[in-house]
C-alpha cells in the first residue's frame, strides 16, 4: 500500500512537471478515435487532465457496486449483530431465571430432607419409647 502510495506520487510530481513548462501548455495535439471521422484538438494540459478525469471518474464509477454490496453487507452484519445480541440477552436473563429456579428447588430439597430426618428421628424416638411388644 505505501510502495503504491509512493509510486503514485512520484506519478503526480512527474506530471506536473512536465504539464507545467510551456510547450506542453501552448502547444496543440490533435487526437484522432479509428474507424471514426471524429478529431479532438487541444493543448497538452488539457488533453492529460481530461484523461485523468475520465481515468478518474471510471475507477469510481468500477468501485461502486463492490461499495453498495459491501454496504448491503454490513447492514445485515449489524441487524445479525443487533438480533444475536438480543437472543444473548434473553438466553442469560433466562439462565438467571434456571438458577433462580435452581436454588429455589434446591431450597425445597433441603426442607423436604430436613422435615423427612426430623420424622426418621420421631419415629424411632417414639418406637423406643413405646412398651415392648407383648408376644400372644
Amino acid at each position: 500500500m505505501r510502495l503504491a502510495l509512493l509510486l503514485l506520487f512520484v506519478c503526480a510530481v512527474v506530471a506536473v512537471l512536465l504539464l507545467t513548462q510551456t510547450e506542453n501548455m501552448t502547444e496543440t495535439v490533435s487526437l484522432a478515435l479509428p474507424f471514426t471521422e471524429a478529431r479532438w484538438t487541444g493543448s497538452v494540459l488539457a488533453m492529460l487532465g481530461g484523461f485523468f478525469g475520465s481515468g478518474l471518474l471510471l475507477g469510481y464509477l468500477l468501485g461502486l457496486p463492490g461499495r453498495i454490496g459491501a454496504a448491503s453487507r454490513a447492514r445485515k452484519a449489524e441487524k445479525e449483530l443487533a438480533k444475536t445480541g438480543t437472543v444473548a440477552t434473553a438466553a442469560r436473563v433466562e439462565a438467571a431465571e434456571a438458577r433462580a429456579d435452581a436454588r429455589a428447588a434446591s431450597t425445597e430439597a433441603d426442607e423436604m430432607q430436613r422435615l423427612a430426618d426430623e420424622v426418621a428421628r420421631r419415629t424411632t424416638s417414639v418406637q423406643r419409647d413405646a412398651p415392648p411388644p407383648t408376644g400372644r
